[in-house]
């Protein structure tokens, strides 16, 4: 079985390994109905999903939008 592997590619094309945060760990405002997604990366500092297709998202306190990488 293979081992998917997952990156925020950031400005200046910065590449962070990250994880998905499982849903029981990270809890989104019940505000919308929209489902967001958030990763992790190595120090903790979590990224939250934001676009509905599930492929940018942003740290807090860090600049930028990011990219999610998925490599196998």
């Amino acid at each position: 079985m293979e081992t998917v592997h997952f990156f925020l590619e950031g400005p200046g094309r910065e590449t962070i390994a990250v994880t998905p945060v499982d849903e029981g760990e990270w809890h989104e405002s019940q505000r919308t109905n929209d489902v967001r997604r958030a990763m992790i990366d190595e120090e903790g500092n979590i990224a939250e999903q934001t676009d509905k297709n599930g492929y940018r998202y942003q740290f807090r306190g860090r600049y930028g939008v990011w990219s999610l990488v998925v490599s196998d």
